[in-house]
């Protein structure tokens, strides 16, 4: 399959890499407004000068979308329309309605649309899930998780803390990994009480840090808390909780422990894993090496799908996106009803 990338930032530069080294996919060039950021990251690939122009490449399979969200609809709907496979960023919009825009278009056309939620091939959280999936732990209690990093130093460009283009604040940023693993994790979710606060940045409508109990309609329970204001600097994890153990997933480092008993209140057996190889090459070639696994894997998922087979791994659907998205927005709409916010049905 044969890749376009639309947009030459900083994740373009990832999925480059992911989709060279991802087998059966193959690179095919690159459009951004900016020309010379464009040729730069095509190299040796083509650099188209419309989205008109890329969307219509005869030569092209599917588009990856890695521009800021507020631009998404607009890309992933021609492109659809024009009959490519789509995998775009996460988030998946600004708006729910612009991701209900982009659902019915791939329906219409009968193409893949995905979203690009890589966390769910992170080593530890892919160990967590299995001890879910399994019933390591027993029956699924609780799911709870944090994600956090110091806020506006993490940003090199301000349209990333913009409620236009991003559509809101940490759980659209950082939050929105941890929105879609919780639901990942727990399945359906039907209804959000929430709470946002934006008293320390003092941004536009954007929140710095987002509270939120999740319920599942399975009976499970989550809780999530995304944060610009995590002055120890960036953590990430989350945890499962059952009726004979518990699981959880950290970053960074990566690591993950299993907790498992024989029977609840039993003697525990923990396992903890520390993932020294992937420690060692973050050490030294950064945090992009995992990243550049990950989304290799998402690539390879994302063929697989598009040739009507089954995914290997946990690749985020259209739908996912979306949910990540009313979950997000319920959170808001908790926020200024001071009630919770129940969440729509099949999309």
């Amino acid at each position: 399959m044969k890749f376009g990338i639309v947009g030459a930032g900083a994740i373009a530069q990832l999925r480059k890499k992911a989709v060279e080294a991802a087998q059966e996919a193959e690179f095919g060039g690159v459009l951004d407004i900016d020309h010379e950021k464009a040729k730069v990251l095509a190299g040796s690939a083509r650099v188209f000068s419309s989205l008109d122009e890329i969307i219509n490449s005869p030569d092209l399979d599917a588009i990856i979308v890695s521009t800021p969200p507020d631009t998404h609809e607009e890309i992933a709907v021609a492109a659809l329309r024009a009959g490519k496979h789509v995998l775009v960023e996460k988030p998946m919009a600004n708006s729910i309605k612009a991701c209900r825009q982009m659902l019915e278009a791939a329906r219409e056309s009968g193409t893949v649309l995905t979203t690009g939620f890589n966390h769910r091939y992170f080593p530890a959280v892919k160990a967590l899930k299995e001890a879910v999936e399994t019933g390591a732990i027993g029956q699924l209690s609780y799911v709870r998780g944090f994600t956090g990093h110091t806020g506006l130093s993490e940003f090199n460009s301000t349209w990333m803390y913009s409620k236009d283009v991003m559509g809101g604040g940490a759980l659209f940023d950082n939050g929105i990994h941890m929105i879609d693993l919780i639901h990942h994790i727990m399945g359906p979710i039907s209804s959000v009480y929430g709470k946002s606060a934006s008293d320390i940045w003092a941004l536009d409508r954007v929140e710095e840090n987002a509270f939120a109990i999740l319920s599942g309609a399975n009976g499970a329970i989550g809780s999530l808390h995304a944060s610009w204001t995590e002055w120890k600097g960036y953590h990430f994890y989350i945890e499962a909780y059952g009726s004979k153990g518990m699981a959880r997933a950290f970053y960074a480092p990566m690591q993950s422990m299993i907790i498992t008993m024989d029977k609840p209140g039993g003697r525990p057996t923990k396992k903890v894993n520390y993932y020294l190889p992937l420690i060692v090459r973050e050490k030294l070639k950064g945090w992009q090496s995992t990243a550049i696994r990950t989304l290799t894997d998402e690539i390879s998922d994302f063929i697989r799908l598009a040739g009507a087979a089954s995914p290997l791994g946990p690749i985020a659907t259209a739908d996912d996106g979306y949910r990540a998205i009313e979950i997000a927005n319920a959170v808001y709409s908790s926020t200024e009803s001071e009630c919770a916010t129940p969440l729509e049905g099949a999309v």
